[in-house]
């Protein structure tokens, strides 16, 4: 990378005819979505709000939802289409848990709750993948799990979401509350696959953040005398197939 060229970094271009061609050809392995499909749906929860212990006589007010995340995504069924191969017809239930913030008249609470949706998408391209991949994973929990599930066919169903609460309504004497969820989904068909894709080669290394003075460590800490790397990853192969003429 030169440095009279433009400076290559992650980010929106807003000028795309300004950059060089790629300078590599990468094979990655991602998951690639073959399809996705937008819907909406909305429940109505009804939540008796628990109060402090050492309160006798609480007088309860709504104060909001936050901390919505997905916990569950099951596929139900998985249809093929009759008329249009690769297509299908999906039925997913989806759980979504949420804290509740309010007040008892003396102390700030929360409370968690949960909805739960069943989605029917119409149609939807998601052929079987053909190549299996096999990765050994660890024991430990690596979280990612909660939007996605996998077939047995190999593709990857995974649900994002967007999601409030609104048309609330409480009972301020007994902390019976009322809302609606409302979420917006977008339901992607994923499958593990390698492509072929132009590329800069690796991203740089970003500049290194001031940090206050340390006692410990000066000879590492000293960047005269040990310099920030520039490098974090091996060298890309040479493609054979890219030669020059005289």
């Amino acid at each position: 990378m030169h440095d009279h060229g433009p400076k290559i970094e992650a980010g929106q271009i807003l000028n795309p005819d300004c950059f060089p061609p790629p300078n590599e050809l990468v094979c990655i392995q991602v998951p690639k979505v073959f399809d996705q499909v937008a819907l909406r749906d909305c429940v109505t929860r009804t939540v008796c709000l628990k109060n402090s212990s050492e309160h006798c006589h609480p007088v309860y007010a709504f104060e909001g939802a936050t901390d919505f995340d997905i916990v569950e995504v099951k596929v139900i069924s998985k249809t093929d289409s009759l008329s249009k191969p690769g297509y299908k017809k999906l039925k997913l239930f989806v759980r979504i848990r949420y804290k509740i913030h309010y007040s008892d008249g003396t102390e700030q609470l929360s409370q968690v709750d949960e909805a739960t949706f069943n989605l029917t998408i119409n149609e939807i391209y998601c052929p079987n993948c053909v190549t299996q991949v096999g990765v050994i994973k660890s024991n430990d929990c690596c979280g990612e799990g909660s939007s996605k599930t996998r077939d047995v066919d190999g593709t990857l169903i995974k649900v994002e979401a967007l999601a409030e609460a609104f048309n609330d309504a409480i009972n301020p004497n007994t902390g019976m509350l009322t809302l609606d969820i409302g979420v917006f989904f977008i339901v992607k068909c994923e499958c593990v696959v390698q492509l072929l894709v132009p590329s800069y080669g690796y991203c740089p290394v970003p500049p290194e953040q001031s940090n206050p003075a340390v006692q410990n460590c000066k000879t590492f800490n000293d960047r005269c005398k040990t310099p920030f790397p520039t490098k974090f990853f091996p060298d890309q192969k040479w493609n054979p197939l890219d030669k020059r003429c005289d």
